[in-house]
């Protein structure tokens, strides 16, 4: 009797969803309706350049600073204070010189090379529109 006992305890136990001590329970110990964690965002580290093509421009950012490069036109420069990240969006520099960075695939649209993100940059009301990758990124990529 006392086994048969033992046998419905386990059997109700296990109906419940509680494990008997000693049973293994689940692989999992979070619970079925815990939120899943969330995807990494969007990776703004490190330098990064930039290029655009109608105008020709190009662009850094580096821990020391961002620059602008533009044909028949000095360069601008700017401190980089970091990036904020809006959304999806990396944000470096305020005022009269921003640079934004969207990570998706982006074309220059002349040259075989294949870049991570899609820039923009803004200066004094003007918006230029090209892509960005990382320098080591774009070494490992044929020469434009």
């Amino acid at each position: 009797m006392l086994r048969s006992a033992a046998a419905c305890l386990i059997l109700l136990l296990s109906a419940c969803g509680e494990a008997p001590m000693g049973a293994s329970a689940g692989a999992s110990s979070a619970p079925a309706d815990a939120p899943a964690s969330a995807p990494p965002g969007p990776d703004f580290s490190g330098d990064f350049q930039l290029i655009g093509t109608e105008p020709f421009w190009g662009g850094r950012i580096q821990s020391d600073g961002l620059t602008l490069s533009r044909s028949d036109q000095p360069d601008v420069s700017a401190e980089n204070t970091g990036v904020r990240v809006e959304g999806d969006v990396g944000v470096w520099g305020v005022g009269g010189l921003v640079f934004r960075l969207r990570p998706e695939p982006c074309s220059d649209g002349m040259s075989d090379r294949r870049y991570d993100y899609s820039a923009e940059v803004t200066i004094n009301g003007q918006t230029l529109r090209g892509c960005a990758s990382a320098p080591l990124d774009l070494q490992a990529q044929p020469k434009p």
